[in-house]
This record gives C-alpha cells, structure tokens and sequence, in this order.
C-alpha cells in the first residue's frame, strides 16, 4: 500500500493519499487502494468503525489519472485499467463504512471520480475539482459521467444554457473552486478558512453526512429530452465536425446512463469510454497533453540558468505584432520600454494599447483609469539608447533584412551587459541577424529568435518558437522560456538552421502544395473547403488573406534564399498587384469589409495556364497535408526541433491544425506516410 497509509483513530480511519509527489490514480494506486479497502472492512469486521476519511499530500488529492499509462495502454491493458478501477470505486461506494474524501488542493479527473465515490466530499476554499478530460479528446472513465449528474443534475435548471451542472463540467473540461463546486453539488461543504480541517472533517462525518439529501436530480429520468438542448452546444464547439468525438460519445453516455440503476449506468460509461480512450484521436490527445506539460519544463541541460527580467525593450511597439508583445509584457507586469523609428510613429502606439483593452474596460475588468495608468507607464521612444538599461529586448520590425541589421547594428552599441536580445523575425533566424548586432558590439551569446503567431495578444494563440543559433548561450534560452511563460504563452525551443523555422517552413511547403492543386484546375474555394472540413480551422488562401499576403510573400522570399521554389509563388505575384488580403479590400477573395465575397476573378489571369483538372477533397487534403509531414519530418529528422511530440504541439498551436489529428507527424504515420 506504498501510496496509501492509514492509522486508527477515535473509532475513524484516517488514510493518507501521498505517492511522494502529486498523485495520479494509476495501476499501482489502484491495486493498492484495493489492498486498503480491504484490509479497513477488515478491521471493521472484528472492531466496528464509524467511518473513513482520506485526505492528501501538500499537493491535493491528485491532478486524475496517470496518462502517461493511458497514452500507451492497449485496448486490452485499458479494459483492465477500468475494470479494476470500478470494481475499487465500487467496494468503496457500496461498502458498509462511510467515506468521506477531505480536498485540500486538487482534485481533477480520476481522482475527482474517486472522491465521487465517497459517500461525501468537502473541500478548501481554495480547492479545485473538475473534469478536464475532454481537451485530451477523452472524457471521464471511471464513473464521472455517471456519479457527477446524479449529484448536480444534467443541466442547471435556472440557466440551462449557460449554467453548470453535469453535461457543462463534464464536456467543457471546467474546473471549479470549491464554492462553485458546492453550490452545484459537487462537493457537499467547504471547510471555512483557518478552520480546523480534521475537527471539521470528523464532525462532517459523524453528524452532518447523515442528514444529507441524496434525491437524484428530477431531469435524469428523461435524459432524452435534453439531447435537443445540449446537442447544438457540442456542434458549435467542434465546428459542426464530426470530430474530436468524445463530447459526442460523451453526451450519449450522460443521456443513455442517467435513468439506469448506477451499476448499469457506469458498464455504459466503460464501453464507450474503452472505444474512444483506444482510439487514434483518443491517443492524439493524451500524447498532446503529456507533450504539453514537457515542453512547459525547461530541459534539464537548462536548470537553474534563467536569468531576472525586470525590464522588457520592445522595438517596433507601434506595428502590429511590436503592440502585441508589449501589452503581453504590460500585463505580465514588466516595466515597457517602447521603440520607434520615427517621432510621427510614436504618436499612434498609446490608442494601440487602449484597443486591445477595450474588451477588459467593456466587461468592467478594468476601468478607464487604470488603463490609461497601464498605458502611461510604457515609456515611447524614438532613440535606440533608451533601450540600453533593458534586460530583454525584442525586435519586431516588418521582415526586411536591410530595416532589421541598421537597427542591430545601432542596438549593439548601447544594450548593457548580459541584456538578452531577441528578433520576432518569421523566417531570418540568428545565423542570419546576429552578425549585425555583433558588428555593432553586442553579444552574440545573447541573441537568439522569439517567434510569436499572430493574433499574439490573443490566449488561443498559444506557441512561441524560440530559436537558438549557433552562439546563444544556455542562459540566454532558459531566460528567454522562462519569460514566454511568464506572458501565458507556450515555448519551443528550435536550433537554428531552417529559413522559416518550423511552422513557417512546413506552411510554405503546404501553400506551394495548395498552389499546385489550384494550377491543376481546382478552385481555390474547393480547396479551403476541403482543408477546412477536415484538418485547419482555414483554408490556405483564406489564411493567406488572414495574416496578409505582403507578410507571406515576404517570408517566402527568405525561404526561397535556402531553398528556391518549382515555380513562381502566387503569394509574389499577389504582392506584385498589391492585392495583400483583407486588410486590402482583397487577396485571393473578394471581401466587403471582413466578410469574405468570393474568389477574385482575376487570379485565374494572373496565375496563367491552368489546366483543368479537379480534385476531390480527399485528393486535396492527402497532397497538402503530405506536403506539410514531409517538411515536418525533414525537420524532425534535421534536430531542428526536438521531437516529433513538439514538432506536432507547435502545429496545433501555431496553425490550428486538429489537435484530434494529432498534428502533421502523428497524423502521416496513422495514414502509412512513414515509408515515403
């Protein structure tokens, strides 16, 4: 029983959860809680006891299931991993002594589900429980479904819409603090703060689980008739696709378990949970999630190395991306330094800062006050030496090679010792930027890449690249992961050596790809269709006119330097009739304001020959998507990055590719392109 002990105690069991860090309901805790359980109605058989009461370690309970063994169970290992799980839980909820399960800290997921099967569960204030299963293209498994809805109902019945009950914790992966978990009936009382948790523990056992009210919620009996409420709010988070399928399954199991006798209720909830947990797109996204949590780490050659930031230099503040990392820095609390290359620029930086607070001050996060204090407080600049005190500095002008080097070379000059250095630069890496910073005097140990995606304000847009060259010193990398984390983002990190890093390149490889179909005869809108119904949230042209089309000419420039195209991007001859995309009026399609109209008719011209051949959508996904593996594999194989794991995350999160998919190198495997 090595994660569990327990000592006797005023006719009470208390039992200590503690694996020695944070705990996951795992194969081996399974058997050895299955030992305890044992062992206590054992003991209650020769010395009757009046109940259990389990808590945890510093940590909580624990953070759910070990998904690690999840990600590589076989559909038989799965099988029975749950088995045993249930028949556990159940020796618990069926038993003659009562439980009571005391969460201080966390309890997510797996172990949420072994609290449910206590007869009671109190929390801290500050506690946490919840089912976050769904974002890993899973849900709950052992017994969530079933267990949670006959405590807090299907749905809220005085906002069933928008409020929580059942179906909302369980397909919307919500964690909850203690007090919203109390008053849907997640949790049964909240030790108040600075009480006594084992005097309020025992005193909740003996006199207050008693008197609990455990009437199921009236809406389980007609489950059915829920489905046309729920069903629309599924849809919409999955994009009307049939995939991720798991809140789909998921919402089946609910409504099909919800009237049956528990036992019943839960041998529905395991055959549909063993289907999708087997499943590729269930492994995607525990592979997702584990890879995830890694790359949050910094690797162990790096420990201990990052360095303080208290001040952050951002050059180009008054674009688009260069405003988008400052208010980034802004509100992670570092004092900003904002440059400009000319005085007029600098005029226009403070409304760019409100804007993106508009929605705070709407919502009344924030008032009018406090922003303009937020906005004062970034000093704006015209002269290159008030960056000198800065401990980071990023560069984020438009990408011209020419633009980048005069300002390095003026940086180099006046950053002060030991200051890290960093170009948001899309294709031109340290190999190709650092020679100017050095030329000026700087430090070439100190420069490397810090790639943002665009919306970078936005919290969906996760990945930041970090691209170390050849020079950049381990402490330059650590610092710089531990700042991008500091701002709400993802970090990977690349080596240098790849003209468009990781994403860029495979993008540009999947565009000349998209790009070929076109000339073959398809329509461009059949082509986004394709690809949008399937694999990205945007097809690639849409995309192209998204992000801009002079931006993607432009880093297509510097990548045809390394390694020049079959044929004339379209992107170039676009920029060339200064058709740039939305932010024109049009791109590849038409737009009225930002709703898009159709096709441009003229594209067919300006492209020239075209033949006439269309492809179906599985022609079109298979070549673009092949496209995109092989530049991926390349790099992988390259060490451009690190693994295929990371490979795969910074593609979901860079482009949107299906986290279900698995991400460009999960997906060519599943599909058999390992071999070619």
């Amino acid at each position: 029983m090595g994660n569990f002990t327990y000592e006797l105690r005023e006719d009470l069991a208390w039992v200590r959860f503690d694996s020695g860090s944070m705990n996951t309901f795992s194969s081996p805790a399974i058997a050895d809680l299955e030992a305890l359980v044992a062992e206590l109605e054992a003991i209650h058989a020769k010395t009757p006891l009046k109940g259990v009461i389990m808590r945890g370690n510093k940590y909580g309970l624990g953070a759910g299931a070990d998904i690690g063994e999840l990600m590589s169970s076989t559909r038989a290992d799965l099988e029975g991993l749950i088995d045993k799980g249930n028949e556990v839980l159940f020796s618990i909820d069926e038993g003659e002594l009562p439980w009571l399960a005391v969460i201080e800290g966390y309890a997510l997921g797996g172990i949420y589900e072994l609290c449910l099967a206590c007869d009671a569960i109190v929390a801290t204030e500050k506690s946490t429980v919840g089912f976050p299963e769904i974002k890993l293209n899973i849900f709950p498994g052992l017994g969530g479904t079933q267990r949670m809805p006959r405590r807090s109902g299907l749905i809220n019945a005085a906002d069933p819409v928008k409020g929580d009950a059942g179906f909302s914790a369980i397909l919307q992966g919500k964690n909850f603090r203690a007090r919203a978990a109390e008053a849907i009936g997640m949790i049964d009382g909240v030790i108040p703060e600075g009480k006594d948790v084992e005097a309020f523990a025992r005193t909740f056992l003996l006199e207050t689980l008693p008197t609990l009210d455990r009437t199921p919620p009236a809406d389980l009996a007609d489950a059915e008739s829920l489905r046309p409420m729920i069903m629309p709010v599924v849809e919409k988070a999955t994009s009307g696709r049939p995939n991720p399928r798991a809140p789909y399954v998921a919402v089946e199991a609910m409504i099909k378990g919800a009237p049956l006798p528990l036992r019943e209720a839960i041998k529905v909830e395991r055959d549909a949970f063993i289907e999708v947990g087997s499943s590729a797109e269930g492994k995607a996204g525990m592979r997702f999630f584990f890879t995830q949590q890694q790359v949050q780490k910094l690797p162990k050659a790096l420990a201990g190395k990052a360095g303080a930031l208290g001040k952050v230099g951002v050059d180009g503040v008054d674009g688009y991306m260069g405003n988008a990392i400052g208010f980034l820095a802004l509100e992670a609390g570092y004092e900003v330094v904002g440059h400009v290359p000319l005085p007029e620029l600098a005029e226009s930086v403070p409304g760019k800062f409100a804007a993106k607070y508009a929605r705070a001050v709407k919502r009344g996060k924030l008032t009018e006050q406090q922003v303009e204090e937020k906005i004062a407080s970034v000093e704006v600049t015209t002269e290159p030496a008030s960056l000198a005190d800065c401990d980071l500095v990023v560069e984020a002008r438009m990408e011209n090679k020419d633009i980048k080097a005069a300002f390095y070379e003026a940086l180099g000059g006046v950053v002060k010792k030991g200051a890290l250095v960093a170009s948001n630069s899309s294709s031109m890496g340290p190999a190709v930027l650092t020679p100017f910073f050095a030329k000026g005097g700087g430090d070439a140990t100190n420069f490397l890449n810090v790639h943002f995606f665009s919306p970078a304000e936005h919290p969906a847009m996760q990945l930041v690249e970090i691209v170390r060259g050849a020079e950049t010193s381990d402490e330059a990398v650590a610092t710089c992961h531990k700042f991008v984390r500091s701002i709400g983002k993802t970090p990977v990190i690349l080596q240098d050596g790849s003209a468009g890093f990781l994403v860029n390149a495979g993008l540009a490889a999947y565009m000349a790809a998209a790009e070929e179909v076109y000339l073959e005869g398809t329509p461009i809108d059949a082509i986004d269709d394709a690809i949008r119904t399937t694999v990205l949230p945007m097809g690639p042209f849409e995309l192209g006119d998204q992000v801009g089309i002079d931006i993607l000419a432009g880093m297509l420039d510097v990548i045809a330097e390394e390694d020049p195209p079959k044929q004339e991007p379209l992107a170039w001859k676009m920029r060339q009739v200064e058709r740039f995309g939305i932010k024109s009026g049009g791109g590849y399609f038409d737009y009225d304001g930002k709703s898009k109209k159709g096709p441009w008719e003229g594209l067919a011209e300006l492209a020239g020959e075209r033949g006439s051949k269309v492809a179906s959508g599985e022609e079109i996904v298979e070549r673009c998507m092949r496209a995109l593996y092989r530049k991926a594999r390349e790099l992988c194989e390259r060490g451009i990055v690190g693994s295929p794991e990371e490979c795969d995350l910074a593609f979901v999160f860079g482009i949107g590719f299906a986290m279900h998919l698995g991400g460009p190198m999960f997906y060519g495997g599943q599909q058999g392109w390992d071999a070619g």
